[in-house]
């Protein structure tokens, strides 16, 4: 087939661009390519951990409502080695403090709740492990470790919780004044019908003047 001479030269000009850039729009297109089957690899991968992880949170589950220490002990060890970055790990450690708690062993419920502080991905966990942790360390009179970690970062809508914990731990460290102003500060953060208000109101009162 001829072409004419406006031709031939559209012609010569695509040959003189693909010999200049030829290979390095093909390496772009194969890299492309590449990072789209590692996406779609990394996808399944996730789904097929996210799947593994969920079955051995319902196997802990079913320990937990055995009150089954042991058995929640070793579904968590598997879940927080093999599966950490699932959004079943930090939950899964969550329900083993409980646990722990509930059976009296204190140091392991530190322990898990720590590891959800140091592990989750959800602000909302880390917060309410916070606030555990300060209840498990104040039955454990370590008051100055309990106010720590009240004094740590949480979300906003926690801070009635947070105020009125200070107040029962400060209140039995002795220091009034300050669970006072912890107690005024709950109250301040809680609405007018709130169910924890008159709680929060009787333990202010029972501080006196």
């Amino acid at each position: 087939m001829a072409f004419d001479l406006q031709e031939q030269e559209q012609i010569e000009s695509l040959k003189a661009f693909w010999q200049l850039w030829g290979k390095w729009i093909a390496g772009g297109v194969l890299a492309l390519a590449l990072a789209y089957v590692g996406y779609v690899a990394w996808g399944m991968h996730r789904a097929q951990q996210v799947s593994a992880a969920a079955q051995i949170y319902s196997a802990i589950e079913q320990s937990a409502q055995g009150q089954d220490l042991n058995g929640v002990r070793a579904g968590v060890t598997q879940i927080e080695f093999q599966y950490a970055a699932t959004p079943y790990a930090p939950r899964a450690a969550f329900l083993a403090a409980k646990i722990g708690f509930d059976k009296n062993d204190l140091v392991y419920a530190s322990e898990q709740l720590n590891w959800v502080i140091a592990h989750a991905k959800e602000s909302s966990l880390v917060t309410l492990a916070q606030l555990r942790l300060a209840s498990v360390q104040l039955d454990e009179k370590q008051y100055n470790a309990a106010l720590a970690s009240l004094d740590k970062t949480h979300d906003a809508a926690f801070d009635a919780l947070y105020f009125d914990a200070r107040g029962d731990v400060l209140t039995l460290k002795g220091d009034k004044d300050g669970a006072r102003d912890a107690y005024q500060s709950a109250l301040a953060k809680l609405a007018n019908d709130a169910p924890d208000r008159q709680y929060v109101q009787t333990k202010l009162d029972a501080l006196g003047g």
